[in-house]
């Protein structure tokens, strides 16, 4: 994951296979040399309980206890995709979607609950190849903006917006069928994960609803203070950071989104970067 490896073990099959199937874009055929230990199993002082609480260990550090094994996938899934972010030393990470669409990048950074993931969702639905929903890595040699292929998480309240979808995810099987938020895979629409590709927009993702879409121009100093602002791994870099992106925003017109749904925000987007 982005340079950052796992090896997962789980005593209950049935969180193997949902782990198998969510972490299916990452999943390697050969071990990566020193990957944090992932353990998931019932403690001996636990056995006793009855149904059993299972501990969920990263890196040997106890981070989630649960009596529901839908709970401890849902932690874990969270848990694992934050913990890139952290430890990722290859790339520049900003807190944003991406997509990509005839060999150029827009990154979408926005603030949690902005709307990113049905953003990203509604533009590969107008024709955009997925590169994240969450975090845009950034090469710092390249410039170019590499795929962290996560499921993109919807939230019930977001996948009203795509009523068409519900029949066509595959998110629901076994101990999948738990969780609150819906996952989706670029293929369940009918695109592809992006290979990397230059910046060539970023559109900074407002919670502002209200109204009609619009985009709004961010000047150049602007943008990078504001892509700055939303890294995840900016001290890593310090000042070669503000260079990679103010090269970046030099390359990149920048904008403010406002306003819309998801596929009208979309629409706006495609119009204007696609």
């Amino acid at each position: 994951m982005l340079s950052v490896a796992f090896t997962i073990r789980s005593v209950d099959e049935g969180l193997a296979e949902a782990f198998r199937w969510h972490l299916q874009p990452f999943h390697r055929t050969t071990p990566a040399p020193h990957p944090f230990p992932v353990d998931i199993f019932v403690q001996e002082e636990d056995r006793g309980s009855e149904p059993p609480t299972y501990s969920f260990f990263l890196a040997t550090e106890l981070r989630f206890r649960s009596r529901s094994l839908g709970g401890v996938l849902a932690w874990a899934l969270w848990d694992l995709h934050a913990t890139v972010p952290k430890r990722a030393r290859d790339f520049l990470l900003l807190h944003a979607g991406a997509v990509a669409r005839e060999g150029g990048a827009v990154l979408l950074p926005g603030a949690m609950d902005a709307g990113k993931s049905s953003l990203v969702l509604a533009l590969l639905q107008a024709g955009f190849d997925y590169l994240s929903d969450e975090v845009g890595a950034l090469d710092p040699v390249t410039q170019r903006a590499y795929p962290f292929e996560k499921r993109i998480t919807v939230s019930p309240t977001a996948m009203r917006f795509f009523p068409e979808l519900e029949e066509r995810l595959q998110d629901r099987q076994g101990l999948s069928a738990a969780l609150r938020d819906r996952y989706v895979r670029p293929e369940d629409v009918g695109r592809a994960v992006a290979g990397p590709a230059p910046v060539r927009g970023v559109v900074f993702v407002s919670s502002d609803w209200e109204g009609p879409p619009r985009l709004d121009p961010v000047p150049r100093s602007e943008a990078v203070a504001r892509m700055a602002a939303a890294s995840f791994n900016l001290y890593r870099y310090g000042e070669r950071g503000v260079v990679l992106l103010s090269r970046v925003a030099a390359q990149a017109p920048a904008f403010e989104l406002r306003g819309g749904t998801p596929t009208e925000r979309a629409a706006l987007v495609s119009e204007r970067l696609g």
